[in-house]
């Protein structure tokens, strides 16, 4: 069985696409910390509601639609198809042009670093439970 037909494993193994991804963009900043003119860069974020409403596409799902219903509420942030490396806009710059702020970086990695770590648990504890109801899991 493949497991990409399952939206919730599709789902997993985007994000962890995109938090390796976004690693290589932390990597190549921090490598350049010292780069005269070195602008940093970033991966614009992945937008959860983008990707659900692209695995119920695929799938031939009905369409659900997020909206605000008060001012209050926080809108859709970008979509995960637009994930896109851009320049960090406002940093420290050093005399010598150089835009990377090292701690910041460090900052990032240990974000992507907790995230990728709870979606492979989750990845992990989704196949366990597959494993469970084919009656191959927990001694079966």
């Amino acid at each position: 069985m493949n497991t990409s037909s399952i939206p919730i494993m599709a789902a997993l193994k985007e994000r962890m696409g995109w938090l390796v991804a976004n690693q290589k963009v932390i990597s190549e900043n921090v490598a350049h910390s010292d780069t005269p003119g070195y602008v940093a860069k970033s991966l614009e974020k992945q937008d959860f509601s983008t990707l659900v409403d692209r695995l119920a596409d695929d799938r031939g799902v009905t369409r659900t639609t997020m909206r605000v219903t008060n001012e209050r509420h926080i809108g859709a942030a970008v979509s995960a198809d637009a994930a896109r490396v851009s320049e960090v806009k406002g940093s420290e710059t050093t005399p010598d042009g150089n835009s990377v702020v090292l701690e910041d970086e460090m900052i990032k990695l240990a974000n992507t670093q907790m995230e990728y770590g709870l979606v492979t648990s989750l990845y992990r504890k989704n196949i366990g439970l597959m494993k469970l109801a084919a009656g191959r899991g927990a001694g079966g």
